[in-house]
Formats: structure tokens, sequence, C-alpha cells
């Protein structure tokens, strides 16, 4: 409201004679001027209608006390009250501090566990039948007399699958489920070794061996279902995720997974955080794309999964196009039910329909077996090679002073920073000026041999024999950022760096981008065979690079 109006509506309230106190009857009696009076009726007219922000200037007046104590009301007000159209300041959001991977472990492996354990008594189970009832091992008879065993024994399988006992999860589980299945079992033999049985011994073994072997059974599956109870209070069967966009599906996503315990729902960003809540139940919403691109809990988080409707197409993909290059795997929560979707990339998380749009899903089969390959041919390798690289070692002391190993701070899977070995090439000393390749280090990069104390990052399971080269940390090329040569540079962060790799193996091709597509072409084409295929062309590699060198 203007002063003008303020003045005439203090006209009409002054000659309206109402009766409740005003702050100017707290002036003394005595004659005014001009400028006291106006004031005063500007204090009365404020006070009137509770306008406490409203500045009042005193400047040209005298300061009696009936003053001071308005003065005194309207600064109270205004330190306490945030004027109507002033917005609040927004509260600063930082997303968590994530220091190191939670263990994870896939619900549906604790449920194989079962299966294997059921496999391995129900094979006991007809061995020991046949023992008891043939005299003989199952492998020392016939099709016909092993039949018998064998069947009557999977009769045990059979009822807990007619009693869905394995359609369950690590939060469903319970110490009493499969009992039911495993009675059922143990009819269902009885009754296949009276059909199927030989002979009366036959069916004496079978009956008299599956009871047993049932409630050895059901004791196995309540002690297992004890431990994986326990592992899924502790978040051994959760994955560490990140959502983007602090949506209605989010917050129905976090509310199921904290009850599932499915996954552990460390932050939430969204790329547009004025309009974002605080919070979505108890995990807050602590940042921007921004925040999370640059965010260091990144290498630990196992997926990031983009909660924005698909009705907002164009938004989704700008979302998807700034995630597509980390290493994470990067899903799109579809609106559609469960049930109604299928596709290769398309899975259940959190009682909801994802699809994977960057990275690949997780392939627990080719991870283990990548692994077994590396402890054992690279155990085997360091078990050969540890006379030579002794005598390396040597060579690299007597020829410089300083260590004989370095080291690098790199990145590896997942964008992790691991601390790489390799044998010192360069003048340790570098006080004379730029550091310098030594005489047996010029020799170790010729032949590479100066990578094979990677060997040891191999046993620790920080790098593979196989796989893109590591790069240190803020590696570039024509003094540019590998980054910015390749867009999907992250990409090679998809699986372990190796001691040598498909860029090693193909004419060691010296520009920058040039590696880095061989680099991102084994990560999209990697397997086993392609592993071994890489290994074998090695040490022909190597031979071919150094008889070049001295061309």
């Amino acid at each position: 409201m203007s002063q003008p109006a303020l003045q005439r509506r203090g006209a009409e309230l002054a000659h309206a004679g109402e009766p409740e106190t005003r702050f100017s009857d707290l002036a003394p009696p005595s004659a005014e001027d001009a400028a006291t009076r106006e004031a005063r009726r500007l204090a009365d007219l404020a006070a009137s209608y509770c306008l406490f922000g409203l500045r009042i200037d005193y400047a040209a007046c005298a300061e009696p006390a009936w003053r001071q104590s308005a003065e005194r009301v309207y600064r109270l007000a205004q330190a306490s009250q945030t004027p109507a159209n002033d917005a609040a300041p927004a509260p600063q959001r930082r997303l968590p501090r994530l220091e190191r991977r939670g263990l994870h472990i896939e619900a549906r492996y604790a449920i194989r566990l079962i299966e294997i354990v059921d496999w391995i008594m129900v094979a006991l189970a007809a061995e020991v039948a046949a023992l008891w009832g043939a005299g003989a091992g199952l492998l020392e008879l016939s099709i016909g007399q092993a039949a018998a065993f064998v069947f009557g024994a999977l009769s045990l399988k059979a009822g807990l699958w007619l009693t869905e006992t394995y359609r369950v999860t690590p939060r469903q589980i319970r110490p009493e489920r499969g009992v039911g299945g495993l009675a059922l079992g143990a009819i269902l033999g009885v009754v296949v070794a009276n059909i199927l049985a030989p002979d009366a011994r036959t069916a004496a073994a079978l009956a008299a061996t599956l009871p047993v072997a049932a409630m050895l059974l059901a004791l196995m599956h309540a002690a297992l279902a004890l431990w994986i109870a326990a592992a899924h209070r502790k978040g051994v069967f959760a994955e560490t995720v990140v959502l983007v966009g602090a949506t209605d599906a989010a917050r129905r996503l976090v509310a199921r997974a904290a009850k599932s315990g499915e996954a552990r729902v460390v932050a939430i960003v969204d790329d547009r955080l004025s309009r974002a809540p605080s919070a979505l139940g108890e995990t807050p919403v602590g940042g921007n794309l921004d925040d999370l691109l640059a965010w260091d809990g990144l290498p630990h988080v196992d997926r990031i999964i983009v909660t924005v409707t698909q009705k907002a197409e164009a938004r989704v993909r700008e979302i998807i196009a700034r995630l597509r290059p980390l290493p994470n795997r990067v899903d799109l929560l579809l609106d559609y039910d469960t049930q109604n979707v299928r596709g290769a990339r398309v899975q259940c998380f959190g009682g909801a329909a994802v699809a994977c749009v960057s990275g690949q899903p997780h392939n627990v089969s080719r991870a283990t077996f990548k692994r077994a390959e590396d402890l054992l041919i690279g155990a085997t390798l360091l078990s050969v090679l540890a006379a030579p690289m002794l005598l390396i070692a040597a060579a690299v002391k007597l020829d410089s002073k300083g260590p004989a190993l370095a080291r690098r701070r790199c990145r590896g899977f997942n964008n992790r920073v691991i601390t790489v070995l390799q044998f010192r090439t360069l003048t340790h000393d570098a006080r004379a000026g730029a550091p310098r390749t030594t005489r047996v280090g010029a020799f170790l990069r010729r032949t590479g041999l100066d990578t094979l104390p990677q060997l040891f990052n191999v046993l620790r399971g920080e790098m593979s024999l196989v796989g893109p080269q590591p790069h240190a940390i803020g590696a570039g090329a024509a003094e540019r950022s590998l980054q910015h040569i390749v867009a999907e540079y992250a990409h090679r962060h998809r699986v372990k760096p190796g001691v040598t790799g498909l860029a090693q193996v193909s004419g060691s091709p010296a520009a920058a981008r040039r590696r880095l597509k061989l680099d991102l072409e084994y990560v999209s084409r990697a397997s086993l065979w392609l592993d071994l295929q890489i290994l074998a062309r090695t040490l022909p590699a190597l031979i071919s690079r150094y008889r070049r060198s001295h061309v």
C-alpha cells in the first residue's frame, strides 16, 4: 500500500473514534511539529494493519520515548518475520559421503544355494538307498536298477517344486518353509518306490531312506533360512542405488526398497532442484546432476535409476545423455506393470520394471570365471617370472638412484582409484629438470617388461590380466583430457584395467583416439575366449614392437 493511500486510510481511522489504544496514546500531551505528527500517524496505521515490516523514517523527528518503543516493535517483528514477497533462501544440499562399496550378493544366489544343497542331499539319498537296497553304488547298477533309486530320491525335489519352495525372496524366507514340500516329496518317493522297485528290498530301502533325508533337508533349510535372514537384515543382498528425479515414482521406489531390503538408496538428485522436496522418506534429495557427476562416491554405486516419467521425453533423453558416459549401470524406471514388460534388458527391481539404458547388466558367472582365470594364470606367471623380476629390480636400482618400483594412481573398475605398480623407468631425482628415461627404463619400455609388477595388482583383484590399459589420473594427450578426445572414455572403466589388452596386441597404434576406441571395443566384446586370444597374442606383439624400435 502506498504512503498516500496509508495517509487517507489514517485520516479515516482518526475520525472513526475507535476505542482501542494506539501508539499515539503513549505520546506526552505537548506541542508537536508536523513531521512528528506525520510519523506518529503512520505508526498508528501500521500497527492497525499489523504491518510490522513497514519502515518508518524518523530521521527528521525527535526521539521521544513513545517512538523508541514503536521502533523497537518494528525491529523485532522485522527480525523475526520474512516479508511475504521475499523467497526464503534455499537450504544447501549436499550428497552424502560414500567412502567404500557395500557388500552386495544378488538375492537369487541365496535361493540357489538352497537348491544346490538339495541336489547334493538328493544324490546322497539315492546313493545310500542303492548301497542299502542293492548292495552297490548307483554307477555300478544297470539303468533299470538305478532308475528306482534315482526317481525315488528326485521325488523330494518334486515336492519342493510343487509347493513353490524356491519362489521366495530373502525377506520372505522362513525356517519352516519347505517342510510341507519335503513331506510331500517323501510320500511321493514311497509311492514311486513301490511302483518302480524291482524287489521288496529296494522298496524298503527307499521307504526308510527318503523320510530320513527329508528330515535332514528340513533342518538344513531351517539353518540356511536363519543365515539368509540375518544376512538380509545386514543388507548383504541390497544394491547401492542413486535415484535421478525426486518424483512420486521415486518415493514409492524408496518405500518399497526400504521394506524389501533389495536396495540401499543412498542419494536422490534432481535436475530441477528448486522444485524438488528436501527428502523422500528418510532419503534426502542431495543435489542436481552436476553434483552427481562430480560426486566422489560414484565408484561405490551399483546402479543409477532415472525415475523421471517417460512422458517427459526430452528431459529423459537429456538426463540419459549426461549419465551415459559414466561407467555405472544406468536404468530407466518404466511406467508400466512389471508383468506386461519383457526383454533381455528389462528386469524387476523394487517391485517395478526397469530397463537398462547404459552399461551392461552384471554377469556374475562371467565375473567369477574371469577372476578364476586371473588367479590361476596370474599366480602361474608370477611364480615363473619371480627370478627375472628380481634381476630387473636389481638392474633398476644399480642404474639410477631411487626405488625399483614406481607407483601410479590410476582409475580402476567403476572409476575407483587404485595404485598401479611398475618398474621405475624415469630418473628419481628431477632437480636437473624434467624427468628423463633411464637406460634400463628405455629397454623395459621397449619390451613391455616394466608392467610385470602389475601381476601383484591382478592377484589383489584391482586389475585383470586382460583389459584396457590403466591410465594415470588426469592423463591426456596433446594437452587435451582423454575424456574430451573420446566422449565415451569412462566406459573403459566398466571392466578392470589389464596388464595387456586389445590395443596392445593390435600394433600399438600411436593415436590416443585409436587406442581408446580399441579399449571400448574390448569392453563391448569382452569374453573369456577373447581374453585367451589376447593373452596368446601378447608375446608376439611385444617381440614385434621391440624389433620395430630397432629398425
